[in-house]
């Protein structure tokens, strides 16, 4: 062999071999996830989590992609975090989009009704599907949000000595609290009583919300908070313990979290949607969706039953209240007690 094949031959070689690589890689099939919030919130980060143990279980070569909307919308910004996301799924051209939650549905997923191509699947939407256009549509699938009122409802008559209960909920103004907030109004209370029930733009109106709840209310149902900011606080984070914290030195009635960061953010107890099983529940979905062998039939939208209970002890010590074991064991078991 002359000393230029010896030159030229391993060059061809890789060529071929990135060619042959590149080739393979744009044959599979392509899921992008979107995220409402940003990659480092409490929520995103577990159903994260979720979709990443699918994937561990999955023998289909897939290529998947995140993209968080985060940032933009805690600035309020949603015309920035709409185009973000737009050019990021113009450019990774997926087959699948999993938008997460009711803002990445409201304000990029729904756009693609009708039109083939991305296939949506939904997760976590509060709203019921048809609030977006995607009952009957043969492209879209997807797990709608229940929240676990039935179970709060149960576990309220441990909680007050078997006494009627007076209920009132509050949550940020948004898309996520608006649709929170319809299942709370909506639900049958009976025989407690649900004595109010509020959106607030701001932690000025958030505290005087609660403050105004000290005689009237037994126990304060706390929604969605996320993206709202307190005053001087340098991040979302921050943000978050000092809402959570602030309702808990302040609030009279008893205050029950409904999303996975309230305990960790400082509060005593949660009752919340399974961030995980939502993930893993969508990416199953979604591979199952491209894989050629099962065809290209949707499946069927769902919903889910599942919730995490979360509670911290010496929270609850503070007010005199103490949950039976099973609800303390199926927080250890999720990983959310807090002695």
């Amino acid at each position: 062999m002359t000393a230029r094949w010896r030159i030229i031959l391993p060059g061809l070689f890789l060529a071929v071999t990135f060619g042959l690589l590149m080739a393979f890689n744009s044959f599979r099939p392509r899921i992008m996830v979107l995220h409402s919030m940003g990659p480092a919130a409490p929520w995103a980060s577990e159903v994260d989590a979720g979709i990443r143990s699918e994937l561990l279980r999955n023998r289909l070569p897939v290529s998947v992609e995140w993209q968080y909307m985060g940032e933009e919308l805690e600035r309020k910004s949603i015309p920035a975090a709409v185009a973000s996301a737009r050019r990021a799924i113009a450019r990774f051209d997926p087959d699948i989009l999993i938008a997460v939650d009711d803002e990445a549905n409201a304000e990029v997923a729904r756009n693609f009704v009708g039109l083939g191509r991305p296939r949506v699947v939904f997760v976590s939407v509060t709203e019921a599907p048809a609030r977006y256009g995607y009952e009957g549509q043969s492209h879209v699938a997807g797990i709608a949000e229940i929240l676990p009122l039935t179970a709060i409802h149960d576990a309220l008559p441990l909680l007050k000595d078997g006494k009627l209960r007076r209920v009132a909920a509050v949550g940020m103004d948004s898309a996520t609290g608006r649709a929170e907030l319809a299942q709370v109004r909506s639900f049958p209370w009976a025989p407690d009583i649900l004595v109010a029930a509020e959106l607030v733009s701001d932690f000025d109106q958030l505290k005087r919300f609660v403050e105004a709840r000290r005689e009237d209310t037994d126990v304060l149902l706390v929604l969605t908070y996320a993206g709202l900011h307190v005053p001087r606080s340098q991040s979302a984070t921050d943000d978050g313990k000092q809402i959570a914290r602030w309702i808990e030195t302040h609030s009279g009635p008893l205050p029950i979290g409904l999303h996975v960061a309230y305990v960790t953010n400082g509060g005593g107890l949660g009752f919340a949607p399974s961030p995980r099983d939502f993930g893993e529940r969508a990416m199953a979905m979604a591979l199952d969706w491209v894989d050629p062998s099962n065809g290209s039939t949707p499946p069927a939208m769902t919903t889910s039953a599942h919730f995490d209970v979360a509670m911290s002890a010496d929270r609850l010590r503070a007010r005199g209240v103490s949950m039976p074991p099973i609800y303390r064991e199926a927080a250890r078991h999720g990983g959310r007690y807090f002695p």
